[in-house]
């Protein structure tokens, strides 16, 4: 059982016997050992020594004392795990030293290309699948994949505690599929921000592997996809994403937080969800749209929520929004 913090099977059972029958000479924890070698035992104890886990008393003969459990074996635990956690820090420098080599002696290592929609949308989904802290992802239209079928991924990657970042454009919010979809991921753990422009689709695995389409359609198929490995482009295409994070603005969500904030108690739900499709900078048209109203309406909506907040513009009233905690 012990053998985890470094104690061999007879060193441990002389532990358990000590801890038992604690003070005890040599000679009498021999006995209890059946009789065993005195030379092994000693060995025995002094590595019980060494490792805190038994202090000896002085005098003839010697009488040894089994320290507190919970101490002696909690120190050696946590000793155990300091190493393994250098241990761990140790591997992600020598696989960072391997791949340099490997990009070195095959260039081609750095990326790998895929062709197919098909193809593309199954190594994405097995990279995802493989997923242990984050996936950062930029989505802007025309769209490839069904939307059963990313939001499946997905809640499989939240529900396993990795945590996923996306940057939308905001011309996703236009398309009312797509904005709801979005808004039920949120509620389901992604954080989620807007840009007026994403530079190009991109999904990043635990910053080791990012996909990238190389060709699409307009009709959003896509025909050759770059998977590229872990390297100092994937590092650049990281750094990306996280410039353009700094200058997103959050949408269905609170700053920094996970998940959708609950409809504050001086709006409707409505009124939320104008506020948040106004703050993420959509045009009247495409809110219109996805909130089933006319422009008209909308207007009128937008002009009440002006006159609430004190504004003379959107601009003064996302800021007005945001300090009464709206927003």
């Amino acid at each position: 059982m012990l053998e985890s913090v470094g104690l061999d099977e007879y060193t441990e059972e002389a532990y358990r016997r000590l801890v038992a029958h604690s003070p005890a000479t040599l000679a009498e924890l021999a006995a209890l050992l059946g009789g065993t070698g005195e030379p092994r035992l000693r060995r025995a104890l002094d590595t019980l020594v060494a490792s805190e886990l038994a202090f000896v008393e002085a005098g003839r003969p010697g009488r040894y004392h089994a320290a507190d459990p919970r101490t002696g074996l909690g120190t050696l635990i946590h000793a155990k795990r300091l190493a393994l956690e250098r241990t761990a820090a140790a591997v992600e420098d020598y696989a960072a030293e391997y791949h340099e080599r490997m990009l070195r002696s095959d260039p081609l290592r750095l990326a790998e290309i895929v062709e197919g929609p098909a193809a593309i949308a199954a190594r994405v989904t097995e990279l995802l699948a493989g997923a242990k802290q984050e996936v950062l992802a930029f989505d802007v239209p025309p769209y490839v994949t069904p939307d059963a079928t990313a939001a499946r991924d997905e809640r499989q990657l939240l529900a396993r505690g990795v945590r996923v970042r996306a940057v939308y454009a905001s011309e996703v919010l236009a398309i009312p599929e797509r904005a709801e979809l979005l808004r039920e991921l949120v509620l389901a753990g992604e954080r989620s921000r807007v840009l007026p422009r994403v530079p190009l689709k991109l999904v990043v695995v635990d910053a080791s592997n990012a996909v990238i389409p190389l060709s699409a359609s307009s009709e959003g198929t896509r025909s050759l996809a770059a998977i590229v490995h872990r390297s100092r482009l994937c590092d650049a295409l990281v750094e990306l994403f996280e410039m353009s994070w700094l200058q997103a603005t959050p949408v269905f969500s609170a700053e920094g937080g996970d998940a959708l904030p609950d409809t504050h108690p001086d709006l409707t739900e409505a009124e939320h969800t104008l506020l948040h499709l106004l703050h993420a900078g959509l045009k009247d048209e495409a809110i219109a749209r996805q909130l089933g109203i006319s422009e008209r309406t909308l207007r009128r909506r937008v002009t009440d929520l002006l006159a609430r907040l004190g504004a003379t513009s959107r601009f003064q009233a996302g800021a007005q929004a945001i300090r009464r905690g709206w927003l």
